[in-house]
């Protein structure tokens, strides 16, 4: 891993506890969409689906991501964490507060919903008094740095209108309409997650593929187009605008990560590592769930008349789950096979390099048990998008059944990474090989 400030990097065990727990979000969505019924094809702000949804989003994706920022920006970005201590805190306080938000959201308990969603938002902002110095905000000189910051603005206001929404559940202050829960949606889901995915892709990409210099073009309009899409498109989709104006939006969103998909493309065409690991493949899997995920949602914007079966909601659910489930956790599912053994490798091995035999990174993870999870969280979301399509529920519950299944593999995948035995599979691997591989 070039270009990474190995010594730089957090204690193994601040960074490792947001990667372990974050697929269990993942699990407890498939165990949510097990039990949907057809009123899953009618609406999507159902309970069922707005818990399954947020279990991924707040359970896995961002978990997840806090842990990948926790990690790159003092070792890549060459910013700092205000408190190692505050990291720990901030973890619990997450954890806890999604546990109860969650099965809060299931019941549609709003009172537990308000409660556990205020805890979520003391999450997010403990989590930003470290995020904004670890990433060194806005400073210039790194795109990958310019997406993050961004979208840390779009995660404070995606935060502080959920927490609105919330409220209003509990005191009734408007009404919350389609249009207003896609705007608070698209600003976590574009904003945020898909800023951050696409920044850290230009960081990652590069580095775990060793790209050389000058295969991405589009760095810079694709951070323009996203954020002004997304910021202007969110306010536009609360105000309730016809269909076609809606697919004017949607095409938009579009415009930005479509150009990233154009510089991915061109990345790993030229990237000079040939073999097909894990992370190869699950950024090729990725790429087309995004392109599936695209063209769907272009469709479910234009509203019930592009709709299958009279049942409005099918377009929506294959969209969501296309996008959150295939592009946004199949990215992660590859990053986190590569940062979590190198966590490890530089936590326990890298003090020994040059004066004993020690494993490298690829030694620290089974690549079978690896690509098995990617090949598992792929078929469920495959079959859950076909399943929505469809209007098959029979097929979203098995899809449910294999993304739990999925989701319990990778965090296992991961546990057995952060519990490798220090004196199993070790090798005479130089200590540049442990860094690189």
């Amino acid at each position: 891993m070039t270009g990474v400030r190995v010594r730089e990097s957090p204690p193994l065990g601040v960074i490792a506890p947001f990667f372990l727990a974050a697929p269990l979000g993942l699990a407890i969505a498939g165990f949510i969409l097990m039990r949907v019924d057809d009123t899953a094809f009618l609406a999507v702000n159902i309970p069922h689906l707005v818990a399954a949804t947020h279990a991924t989003v707040l359970g896995w994706l961002t978990l997840a991501i806090m842990g990948a920022i926790y990690q790159l920006g003092p070792s890549v970005f060459g910013g700092h964490l205000v408190s190692l201590r505050l990291a720990r805190y901030q973890f619990i306080v997450h954890i806890a507060s999604v546990v109860c938000f969650i099965p809060a959201i299931y019941t549609w308990n709003t009172y537990w919903m308000a409660g556990a969603g205020v805890g979520v938002v003391i999450s997010f902002i403990l989590f930003l008094i470290n995020a904004i110095p670890a990433i060194a905000w806005f400073r210039r000189g790194s795109m990958p740095r310019m997406f993050i910051s961004v979208a840390l603005l779009f995660l404070i206001a995606g935060a502080s209108f959920g927490i609105t929404y919330v409220g209003d559940l509990e005191h009734g202050w408007f009404p919350i309409t389609q249009g207003r829960l896609s705007g608070h949606a698209h600003l976590g889901l574009v904003g945020f997650l898909a800023l951050v995915l696409m920044g850290v892709s230009y960081q990652t990409v590069p580095m775990f593929q060793v790209v050389r210099r000058g295969a991405a073009r589009f760095e810079r309009p694709v951070l323009i187009i996203t954020t002004v899409a997304a910021s202007s498109g969110a306010l536009i989709f609360m105000t309730d605008p016809p269909p076609l104006v809606r697919v004017g939006i949607a095409i938009a969103l579009a415009a930005g990560p479509a150009l990233w998909i154009a510089d991915v493309v061109r990345m790993l065409r030229s990237r000079s590592r040939r073999m097909l690991d894990v992370h190869t493949r699950a950024t090729v899997v990725s790429l087309a769930f995004l392109v599936a995920a695209i063209v769907v949602g272009i469709a479910a914007a234009g509203g019930e008349a592009l709709s299958p079966g009279g049942q409005p909601a099918r377009l929506q659910l294959a969209y969501g789950i296309l996008a959150i489930g295939g592009w946004g956790v199949s990215t992660l599912i590859g990053s986190s096979f590569k940062i979590v053994p190198f966590l490890v490798w530089n936590a326990r091995y890298l003090h020994l390099a040059g004066r004993e035999p020690v494993p490298s990174i690829a030694d620290l993870s089974s690549e079978r048990w690896n690509h098995a999870t990617l090949g598992l969280h792929s078929l469920a979301v495959a079959v859950l998008a076909a399943g929505a399509l469809g209007g098959q529920l029979a097929v979203v519950h098995i899809g449910g059944l294999l993304l739990a299944g999925a989701g319990l593999s990778h965090s296992l995948a991961l546990v057995s990474v952060v519990f490798h035995h220090p004196a199993s599979r070790a090798s005479d691997s130089a200590p540049m090989k442990g860094l690189t591989t």
